[in-house]
C-alpha cells in the first residue's frame, strides 16, 4: 500500500500572532479598565497553564469568554484548553466565536460538521463542509463525508465513490470508504468484493476496517463470513474477536455500520494519520470529534486514549483506556496502552496493581502476563520479566496460540532472559523465535546482536543481522547492527559505510554515534570519532558515560570499545 499522505498543516503562529493582536488592540486605543482585567486574567490563565494546571487554566478562559465573547485571544485559548481537557461543548462555543471573527483554522470546520451531523442539521452541515472546502488542508474530506451525509439521510442519489477518486488524497481512504460505505447503506455483497481484497492484502492499517466489517456481520448472524474475515488473525483484536466467535461469545461484539460509524471512522483514521506526523493537538482534535460522532464505543476510547497520550495526557489517556471492557476484542490492547502509559510515567506500582487485578480475573489469558512482563522490564527487573513471559509462553502454547504470536513471546522472553544474564537460556528462546517465525526482521536482528555483543557465533549472527537488513533495510537500529558486526570481524570500512547509513536515520542515538565514533577511529578519522563520541555522551544513559569521557580523552583502546 502507498505511504500515507502528507495532510498540510498550518503553523500556528499566525493564528496566535492574531491572537496577540486582539489582545492588545490597536497601538493608538487607549486601554480601559476592562482590558486591563481581561489582561491580568490572561496572565493568570497562562501561569495556571505554565504550573500544569490546565483545568484551572481552561475555566479563566471560560469565564474570560464569557465576558468577551468577541475577543479572538480568548476564544482561541478556551478552544485550546477545552480541546485538551476534552470539554466538547466548550470547544464548539469557542469555534463559533471564532467563526464570528472570520478566523477560522483549517480544522475547525470539521467540529461544526460534527456537531451539525449528530443533530441532523443537514443545511448547518452542508455549510460546515462548504468552509472545509475554501480553507482547504481538509478539503479532501469533504466527498467522503458527503457521502456519510447521504447514507445518514438513507438518500442513495447523494452517494458517488468517483468524487472520492478525483480527489489525491482522499482516494487514498477509497477502499476503507467503499466497503463501510456499502455495508451501512445494505449493499454486503458488493462490499464484500473490495473487503476480499483487503483480507488477502492482511495489512496491518486495515485491521480495523477489518474488525468493523467482521463485527457488522456478526450482527446480521453470518458468522462464518465474520470468521473468514480474521482468518489470518493479523493483530490482537483480530485474534480475540475471532476467539470470541469461536467459544459463543461473538455477539457481544455484534456493531452493525451505520452512517454515525462510518463518519466517526473517518476522524478516527485521521487522527492516527496526523499521529504519525507528529501533529499532536489536530490529532486530538480529530479523535475528539470522532468521540463526540459515535458515543459509546470501545474502538473509539482506544483512539482517544492514545491522542491523549500523544499529548502527555497520561491521566485522561488511562480514563479512556478503562474505559473499554473485557468483554470488547480491544480490551487487551487497551489494557497494553495503559499499560504502557504508566510505564511512560514511570509509575511501575500503579502498573503492577492494575495488571494484576487483571490477571486475578482472567489468569490463563497470556496476554496480561505479557504486559507484566512488560511492567518489570520497565523498571529494570528482568528476572521478575523472565518469569512472566515464561508464564505466557506456556499458557498461549496450552492455548495453541498461532506461530506469530508465539514467537513474539519467545522473543520478549529471550530478550529478558539475555538482559538478566540468564545465557544461554535466552539464546535458546530466541532462536526458538527465529524458528517459529523465520523471516522476522526484529527476531533476526535482536538474535545476531546479543551474540555479537557476547562475540560469540560471530559468523551465525552475521547471516542473522544480513537477513534482517535485507529484509528491513530503511531500519536504522538494524544498520547499526549489521555496521557494527562489520566492525567486529575486521571490515572497518564497511562498518563506517553502515554506521554512517544508520545514523542519518537516528542522529541522536546514543548507541550508533559510540559504534561510529568507534569505527571512525579505527580507519583513522580521529577527529570526527570524538565528535561522534561526544554527541554520544549527550545523550547515552549514565552509566555509559564515564568509558565515552574516557575515548573522548584518550582514544580508543580495546578496554573502551563499546560493549
Amino acid at each position: 500500500m502507498a505511504e500515507v499522505p502528507t495532510i498540510r498543516i498550518c503553523s500556528a503562529l499566525a493564528f496566535f500572532v492574531s491572537f496577540a493582536l486582539a489582545l492588545v488592540g490597536p497601538v493608538q486605543a487607549k486601554r480601559t479598565d476592562d482590558d486591563s482585567r481581561l489582561l491580568q486574567r490572561y496572565v493568570e490563565a497562562r501561569l495556571a497553564e505554565v504550573g500544569g494546571q490546565s483545568e484551572t487554566a481552561l475555566s479563566i478562559y471560560q469565564d474570560s469568554l464569557k465576558q468577551e465573547p468577541n475577543n479572538i485571544l480568548v476564544a482561541g485559548k478556551t478552544y485550546v484548553g477545552a480541546i485538551e481537557n476534552g470539554n466538547w461543548q466548550l470547544a464548539l462555543k469557542a469555534v463559533r466565536s471564532i467563526e464570528l471573527g472570520g478566523n477560522l483554522e483549517k480544522e475547525m470546520p470539521a467540529l461544526l460538521f460534527a456537531d451539525a451531523f449528530l443533530k441532523q442539521d443537514w443545511s448547518s452541515s452542508d455549510t460546515a463542509l462548504s468552509e472545509l472546502t475554501e480553507l482547504g488542508n481538509f478539503a479532501f474530506l469533504v466527498p467522503i463525508l458527503r457521502n456519510w451525509v447521504g447514507i445518514a439521510k438513507d438518500d442513495q442519489s447523494e452517494i458517488s465513490f468517483a468524487a472520492i477518486e478525483e480527489d489525491r488524497t482522499a482516494s487514498y481512504y477509497l477502499d476503507e470508504q467503499r466497503i463501510l460505505q456499502l455495508l451501512a447503506s445494505g449493499n454486503s455483497q458488493e462490499a464484500l468484493r473490495t473487503l476480499r481484497d483487503v483480507i488477502e492484502r492482511n495489512e496491518v492499517r486495515m485491521s480495523p476496517v477489518r474488525m468493523i466489517a467482521a463485527r457488522h456481520f456478526i450482527a446480521r448472524d453470518q458468522l462464518e463470513i465474520a470468521k473468514e474475515i480474521l482468518a489470518a488473525q493479523r493483530t490482537v483484536a483480530e485474534r480475540q474477536l475471532l476467539t470470541m466467535i469461536n467459544s459463543g461469545e461473538g455477539r457481544l461484539a455484534a456493531q452493525e455500520v451505520t452512517a454515525n460509524i462510518g463518519t466517526a471512522f473517518t476522524f478516527h483514521r485521521l487522527s492516527a494519520d496526523l499521529g504519525t506526523q507528529r501533529a499532536e493537538f489536530l490529532s486530538l482534535v480529530m479523535a475528539q470529534i470522532a468521540s463526540n460522532i459515535v458515543g459509546k464505543n470501545d474502538f473509539s476510547q482506544l483512539v482517544l486514549g492514545r491522542a491523549y497520550s500523544a499529548t502527555s495526557n497520561g491521566d485522561r489517556a488511562r480514563k479512556a483506556y478503562q474505559k473499554i471492557s473485557s468483554s470488547s476484542p480491544y480490551f487487551i490492547i487497551a489494557r497494553n496502552a495503559e499499560i504502557g502509559s504508566f510505564i511512560g510515567d514511570k509509575s511501575f506500582p500503579e502498573a503492577l496493581d492494575r495488571i494484576e487485578s487483571q490477571i486475578s480475573d482472567q489468569p490463563t489469558l497470556a496476554e496480561l502476563h505479557v504486559l507484566k512482563g512488560q511492567v518489570y522490564q520497565g523498571k529494570g527487573d528482568f528476572n521478575g520479566a523472565a518469569a512472566a513471559f515464561q508464564e505466557a509462553v506456556s499458557l498461549a502454547t496450552e492455548a495453541q496460540y498461532s506461530k506469530a504470536a508465539l514467537a513474539s513471546y519467545y522473543l520478549a522472553l529471550g530478550s529478558a532472559q539475555e538482559q538478566s544474564g540468564a545465557w544461554p537460556a535466552g539464546l535458546r528462546s530466541l532462536e526458538k523465535a527465529n524458528e517459529l517465525l523465520p523471516n522476522s526482521a526484529n527476531i533476526l536482528n535482536y538474535l545476531g546482536y546479543a551474540q555479537l555483543e557476547r562475540r560469540e557465533n560471530t559468523e551465525e549472527a552475521m547471516q542473522a543481522i544480513r537477513q534482517a537488513h535485507k529484509l528491513r533495510s530503511s531500519s536504522a537500529a538494524i544498520t547499526d547492527s549489521l555496521g557494527w558486526g562489520y566492525f567486529l570481524v575486521g571490515e572497518h570500512e564497511k562498518a563506517v559505510n553502515y554506521l554512517e547509513r544508520a545514523l542519518a536515520g537516528q542522529p541522536k542515538d546514543p548507541t550508533i554515534n559510540e559504534h561510529l565514533g568507534d569505527a571512525y577511529w579505527t580507519v583513522g578519522r580521529k577527529y570526527e570519532a570524538r565528535y561522534a563520541w561526544k554527541t554520544a555522551k549527550l545523550f547515552a544513559e549514565e552509566s555509559d558515560g564515564e568509558r565515552l569521557l574516557a575515548k573522548i580523552d584518550l582514544g580508543l583502546t580495546p578496554e573502551l570499545t563499546s560493549p
